[in-house]
């Protein structure tokens, strides 16, 4: 019976999704983040749209460089002690810090260094929603790859793109599965897009060995790749598209992951 309420409960978040980017969140709080101090970012947002909505909510960071784009214990701490009140996140990540602080150098780098907001609203579309994130926070942009109908939205630097570069067209088989466009190279042949990323310095987060992403949160599906002046990003989209799913571009300069987020049903 549990397991039945369960899933009309799940039915019934998903129906309540926004489908169009005219759709209306009813509530949006964004007043902490998961690794910024004061704050919520760019991250926060995108995790924040993919609960609200039905449609893929891509994410591709800046390119963030080790140490200098990285704040450090001693930063971190001073801001932390400077601030009026704490939240509870921050709260933690103060005792955390500052145990850290007994045994680790202040120049020890923590997270990359990136804007914060706050931001609470009510009723808004995802169109004025995305263009106030984007606002908030200037180094990004956002755009819709798909159409009004089925949107496909990336939030990506308004400066250079690492997906801005040539996809090798594929078509024979005319509509290739994505477990073969992504296969990893473990005893076998590396996918044409796993090798092409990795020519590129970009990882798949589940192919990558030592992490904790399961190859489940794969995605799955068919797409036509079979198409002249496709960049990396047009075949990102594609998979997101054809396996319903987001995707998102992390890491550091000479070191990017990418990882995959299905639309939850």
């Amino acid at each position: 019976m549990a397991s039945v309420v369960s899933l009309a409960q799940a039915r019934a978040e998903h129906a309540n999704r926004a489908k169009h980017l005219d759709d209306v969140i009813e509530q949006v709080t964004l007043t902490d983040g998961m690794q910024t101090i004061g704050g919520a970012s760019i991250e926060d947002a995108v995790n924040l749209l993919r609960d609200k909505t039905a449609f893929p909510v891509a994410l591709e960071l800046v390119e963030f460089e080790r140490p200098k784009d990285f704040v450090t214990l001693d930063e971190a701490l001073g801001e932390l002690h400077k601030m009026s009140s704490l939240n509870e996140r921050d709260k933690q990540r103060l005792r955390t810090y500052e145990e850290m602080a007994k045994s680790h150098m202040g120049s020890e780098v923590l997270v990359p260094r990136q804007k914060t907001f706050t931001m609470v609203r009510e009723r808004i579309t995802v169109r004025d929603l995305l263009d106030q994130i984007t606002k908030a926070d200037d180094e990004y942009e956002w755009k819709n790859y798909g159409s009004e109908k089925k949107p496909v939205i990336i939030l990506q630097p308004r400066a250079a793109s690492a997906l801005n570069w040539k996809v090798a067209q594929i078509c024979k088989p005319r509509h290739i599965s994505i477990d073969q466009l992504l296969a990893g190279c473990k005893d076998q042949p590396c996918g044409p897009l796993t090798q092409a990323l990795s020519d590129h310095q970009i990882s798949v987060m589940y192919l990558y060995e030592g992490t904790d992403i399961h190859e489940d949160d794969a995605p799955h599906g068919f797409l036509d790749i079979c198409a002249e002046n496709l960049v990396a990003r047009d075949a990102l989209n594609r998979i997101a598209e054809s396996a319903h799913t987001s995707w998102t571009l992390g890491g550091i300069k000479g070191m990017r992951f990418l990882s995959f987020d299905p639309i939850r049903k």
